[in-house]
């Protein structure tokens, strides 16, 4: 394991919106979006990834795990 740092891949929806994060978790082979107002559900249930891996998909905000408020 790499000392880099660990974040979620969240998805910037336009307001209004019911939730505070939609972010991307892995579900068998696939990838998919999901919703939550919990950091702590998001930081459990999201795809983890560094910011370098991070980069190959630019349509999403990378947030280290830390920065969830």
């Amino acid at each position: 394991m790499t000392n880099e740092k660990l974040g979620v891949l969240l998805v910037d929806v336009p307001e209004p919106t019911y939730w505070k994060y939609t972010y991307i978790t892995k579900r068998a082979a696939d990838f998919v979006c999901w919703s939550s107002d919990s950091n702590v559900f998001v930081q459990k249930e999201a795809y983890h990834c560094t910011q370098e891996e991070a980069e190959k998909y630019p349509q999403f905000r990378w947030v280290a795990l830390e920065e969830l408020e």
